[in-house]
C-alpha cells in the first residue's frame, strides 16, 4: 500500500482507537530495479525514499523478487570499495506528519519490519529524531556477532541483547523485530520473538520520531543485506502479548536463600546481565539501590533491612524484573 493512500484514508475513515496504521512499505508496487538513482541521498525517489552511499561506491539498494515474500529492498556491492555501506531513509516531513496527525489517545508507537543479512555486515535500523537515533536495533555479523538494541532516553544505553559465535548468528534468515515506545508509561521496548530476545526501558523524555532508517554497511563483495514489511501503527495500549514478554523477563530470575537473613543470591536461567537492584518496601517506597557489573550471577547484601517483605527491581539488559523478598 503507498503511502498517500495511508495519508488520505487517515482524514476520511473514522478510527475506532484500536491499531491505527500510520505506515506501511513492502516494495511490491515498485517494478525490479533502484529504489532510487540518485545515491546521494539528496532527492527522494518511489514511495519517498531516500538513498545514500559512498562517492563513487559501488553499493545498491535494490528491488528485487523473491520467492513467497513479492518484492523486498536488497542492499548488495561489488566490494570495490572498502567497507561500503548503503543508508536509506525517508525524505522529510513525512514520518513526523503521519505521528502528529493519528487519532486523539494512540500514544503507543509501534515500529516493525523485517530483516536478513548474510557474510559480513552491520545492520542498523532507526527510528530518528531531529537527524540523531531515537531508537536503534543492530545486527551485527562484522567484527563480532550481536544484536544489540537502544533507546536514546533510557539509563541503559545501548545493550547487548545476545552475543553469538560466527557459526551460532542467525544468517541467512527473515527476523520479524518490533520496536514499542509507550508514551503514556514511558517505557521502550524490543522484541524479537522468533529469537526469544526481548528488553524494556525507561525512557525520560518525550522527543517522537520525525523519520526511520535502514542500514547496510560494513559490506564486502558477497555480502547481502535484505528489507521487508516495514510498519509503523499507533496503539492506544502496549498488546498483551509484550507484557507477558516482560513478565518473561521476571520468571527467569532466582532468589536463594529465600527467605534470607544476610545475603541473597540472584540468579537467571538466560544469562541475563544485572546492572543495578533496587530495593523497595512492599508499600512502594524506595530504600536503596546497588549497582553491579553486568554479572550474570550475583550477592546482595540484605542485612542492614528490618524483618519484612520486600521487592526487589533488578534491571537488566533484557528489561526489569520484579522478585519478592523475605527478609528473617
Amino acid at each position: 500500500m503507498k503511502k498517500i493512500t495511508l495519508l488520505i484514508a487517515y482524514f476520511f475513515i473514522a478510527q475506532s482507537g484500536s491499531a491505527q496504521v500510520l505506515f506501511e512499505e513492502d516494495f511490491n508496487s515498485y517494478p525490479a530495479g533502484h529504489l532510487n538513482t540518485d545515491y546521494t541521498g539528496t532527492t527522494a525517489g518511489q514511495g519517498g525514499w531516500r538513498v545514500e552511499r559512498h562517492a563513487n561506491a559501488s553499493a545498491t539498494a535494490m528491488v528485487v523478487s523473491e520467492a513467497g515474500k513479492g518484492n523486498v529492498l536488497s542492499i548488495t556491492t561489488n566490494g570495490t570499495f572498502s567497507n561500503e555501506y548503503v543508508d536509506i531513509i525517508q525524505d522529510d516531513g513525512i514520518i513526523d506528519a503521519l505521528w502528529n496527525n493519528r487519532t486523539v489517545g494512540n500514544n503507543v508507537l509501534k515500529f516493525e519490519f523485517e530483516i536478513y543479512g548474510s557474510v559480513f555486515f552491520y545492520n542498523g535500523v532507526a527510528l530518528l529524531s531531529q537527524g540523531t537515533s531515537l531508537m536503534l536495533m543492530g545486527f551485527v555479523a562484522s567484527t563480532g556477532h550481536r544484536i544489540g538494541a537502544s533507546h536514546a532516553y533510557s539509563s541503559n544505553g545501548y545493550t547487548i541483547l545476545k552475543t553469538y559465535s560466527a557459526t551460532t548468528f542467525p544468517y541467512n534468515m527473515w527476523i520479524k523485530a518490533e520496536l514499542f515506545i509507550d508514551y503514556n508509561t514511558q517505557k521502550a521496548y524490543f522484541y524479537i520473538p522468533t529469537l526469544n530476545l526481548f528488553r524494556a526501558d525507561t525512557i525520560f523524555n518525550s522527543k517522537t520520531p520525525d523519520n526511520m532508517s535502514f542500514t547496510g554497511s560494513y559490506l564486502q563483495l558477497t555480502s547481502v543485506v535484505k528489507f521487508d514489511n516495514i510498519k509503523l501503527t499507533a496503539l492506544q495500549s502496549v498488546p498483551a502479548y509484550l507484557l507477558s514478554a516482560n513478565e518473561w523477563v521476571s520468571s527467569t530470575f532466582n532468589l536463594y536463600p529465600n527467605p534470607a537473613e544476610n545475603v541473597v543470591n540472584i540468579t537467571n536461567s538466560e544469562n541475563m546481565q544485572v546492572q543495578q537492584v533496587a530495593v523497595y518496601e512492599i508499600t512502594g517506597k524506595h530504600l536503596t539501590t546497588q549497582t553491579f557489573n553486568n554479572q550474570t550471577e550475583i550477592q546482595l547484601n540484605v542485612e542492614n533491612l528490618a524483618s519484612g517483605v520486600y521487592m526487589l527491581h533488578i534491571e537488566t539488559n533484557k528489561g526489569t524484573a520484579v522478585k519478592k523478598l523475605v527478609k528473617k
